[in-house]
């Protein structure tokens, strides 16, 4: 049974990428290989579908790894590997985020999936849990968004290359460079 979810979740992320809430569910049923009335069964409507795919994708990429990651004793080697994990994510799904922030700019998101304060809420249980296993006070709320505004201006704004595109060398050196400036301001 879990399978047959797990092919209605990748069918309808892959239909939502293509057309956003503007998706139908026989097409979703369609990608996904079952029925249209097994997604009414499981999901009762469309919005519900969309809201526990994109929920589940989104748990999965966004809120995995972060408070590993803050056991790094070095701050600075701590957010770097914040800005190169989280950009690694984002640039692969890429077509995934740009969806929801078009989706979520028409005003069509829940607050269940509001993606800003996903990325954030867990960037800052990352930063709180990493400060507080130093012993220090840091703004994490300001250091959180400093690092949300990193990430936003690799969707939006345009880049030469995407950030999972690059060398090993080049996403280290840009997530330092980034690391830096942050470190500067708390």
């Amino acid at each position: 049974m879990r399978d047959v979810t797990e092919r209605i979740f990748k069918g309808a992320i892959s239909v939502f990428i293509k057309k956003g809430l503007q998706a139908t569910t026989q097409e979703v049923a369609n990608e996904a290989g079952v029925a249209e009335v097994t997604l009414y069964r499981k999901f009762s409507t469309k919005e519900n579908l969309f809201i526990t795919a994109i929920k589940n994708v989104l748990e999965k990429k966004f809120q995995s790894r972060i408070l590993e990651l803050a056991k790094e004793k070095e701050t600075e080697i701590f957010i770097a590997n914040i800005i190169e994990d989280r950009l690694e994510i984002l640039s692969k799904n890429y077509e995934l985020v740009k969806m929801l922030l078009s989706e979520s700019l028409k005003g069509n998101l829940v607050n269940e999936i509001n993606l800003p304060e996903i990325i954030f809420s867990g960037l800052k249980k990352g930063l709180e849990y990493h400060f507080k296993l130093k012993n220090q006070t840091v703004d994490t709320d300001f250091c959180a968004r400093q690092l949300g505004g990193i990430f936003l201006s690799y969707v939006v704004l345009p880049n030469e290359q995407r950030f999972n595109k690059r060398t090993a060398q080049e996403k280290k050196d840009i997530s330092i460079k980034h690391a830096k400036s942050v470190l500067a301001t708390i």
